[in-house]
């Protein structure tokens, strides 16, 4: 190899490196419905702005059926391309054969390290208190699609179906923006 080509090369190699992508992740809406209220029913849900850099998002789900013994969680994910289309993944699961071993669906496993933190979810069932998911921030979940496994730019949406006995008892939708 000449000098020319070991100097281009490594010049491209030091752009590169130098080079940082800046995505930036932000949510856009959330929707949360309650479909048999014999279950339960949501007291919040909401999308909260304090101010230009810190925006969360919070739910509880109150339980009117304790325990909540069994419970499958269908997750879908879509992208805006002239409307929501299906994107990658439509996936159900029983939730608390999942919650004991979690590294049985990794796809599951990364949506769940996403908001567990912030969660009193991640225990075995029978669920016997509120579900709540408290003040999960911008900044945790630009970390989690932007660098850990990063996402192409776009709209997307996050849908969760709770069923059991074959019903859906609700319905959690998540609105988010990748620029």
């Amino acid at each position: 190899m000449s000098a020319k080509r070991i100097n281009l090369i490594l010049a491209i190699l030091i752009f590169y490196s130098i080079i940082k992508t800046n995505s930036r992740f932000e949510f856009t809406n959330l929707n949360c419905t309650a479909f048999d209220l014999r279950v339960g029913e949501f007291e919040n849900c909401n999308l909260k702005s304090i101010n230009r850099s810190y925006k969360y998002v919070s739910g509880k789900y109150k339980l009117n059926q304790i325990p909540l013994p069994r419970m499958k969680v269908n997750f879908i994910m879509w992208k805006r391309l002239n409307g929501y289309r299906p994107f990658l993944y439509n996936i159900t699961a029983d939730a608390c054969k999942f919650v004991e071993n979690p590294k049985s669906n990794p796809v599951l496993k990364y949506i769940f390290d996403s908001f567990s933190a912030y969660s009193n979810m991640n225990h075995s069932c029978p669920y016997t208190s509120d579900l709540i998911v408290e003040r999960l921030p911008i900044g945790f979940m630009n970390l989690r699609v932007t660098e850990i496994l990063p996402f192409p730019e776009g709209n997307y949406l996050f849908e969760f179906h709770f069923s059991r006995r074959k019903s859906i008892f609700a319905s959690t939708q998540v609105y988010f923006t990748i620029s």
